[in-house]
C-alpha cells in the first residue's frame, strides 16, 4: 500500500536529506484502521529513482508494516506519482507542453505513454472536480478537455491535486 505525504520540500532537497527526512509517524493503519501504540512499525527503506528533465536522483522511500493486518505501507513524497520514475511536475509539464503544441523534452514513446494514461483518466479527473463542487460541461473534443483539465490541475496545485484526489474512485491520478 502506498500513501502520499507532503514533506514540504522538492526532489533535490529530499534526496540531499536521504534517510534524515522528516518521515511521518503512523498511528493508524491505512488498511485495517487499527489504532494503538506499537501496531505500526518502521520497516526500513527501499530506493527508487526520481527523474526530472535536468536530474536523476536515487531517493529512499520509508516503509512501515502493520503488525495486525501484516500490510506493508510505503510513504511516497507527494512530488512523485506511484510507479512512475518521473516526478509529477515533469510529467504534467510535458503533457501541458504537448497540449500547447510546444517542444517537449522527452522521447516520443515516453510522451505517448504519459499522454495515453492522462487521456484514459480524463473521466476520472472530471469526476474528481465535479465531486469537489465544480460544475463542468463535457466537450466531445478530447484535446480540448485534456487542456481544460490540465489548466485546472495546475491551478489547483500539482501536489495538492495528487494528495486530495488520491483514492477518488479507488484510483490515483495516472493509474492504469
Amino acid at each position: 500500500m502506498v500513501i502520499s505525504h507532503d514533506f514540504g520540500i522538492d526532489l533535490i532537497e529530499y534526496a540531499e536529506r536521504g534517510k534524515e527526512n522528516d518521515f511521518p509517524i503512523l498511528d493508524k493503519c491505512p488498511n485495517c484502521k487499527c489504532i494503538g501504540a506499537g501496531n505500526i512499525h518502521r520497516n526500513g527503506y527501499y530506493w527508487r529513482f526520481g527523474l526530472t528533465d535536468e536530474k536523476t536522483m536515487k531517493i529512499p522511500i520509508c516503509r512501515f508494516k502493520c503488525l495486525v493486518c501484516k500490510k506493508s505501507i510505503s510513504v511516497l513524497p507527494d512530488f512523485l506519482i506511484p510507479y512512475f520514475q518521473h516526478t509529477l511536475h515533469t510529467v504534467l509539464k510535458r503533457i501541458h507542453q504537448f497540449l500547447q503544441r510546444k517542444k517537449v523534452n522527452s522521447s516520443r514513446q515516453l510522451l505517448r505513454f504519459h499522454l495515453m494514461r492522462y487521456y484514459k483518466n480524463l473521466n476520472w479527473i472530471h469526476s474528481f472536480f465535479v465531486d469537489s463542487g465544480q460544475v463542468l460541461g463535457v466537450s466531445e473534443e478530447r484535446k480540448k478537455e485534456a487542456t481544460k483539465y490540465m489548466i485546472m490541475i495546475l491551478d489547483f496545485g500539482e501536489s495538492s491535486f495528487l494528495r486530495r484526489s488520491w483514492g477518488h474512485l479507488s484510483k490515483y491520478f495516472m493509474a492504469n
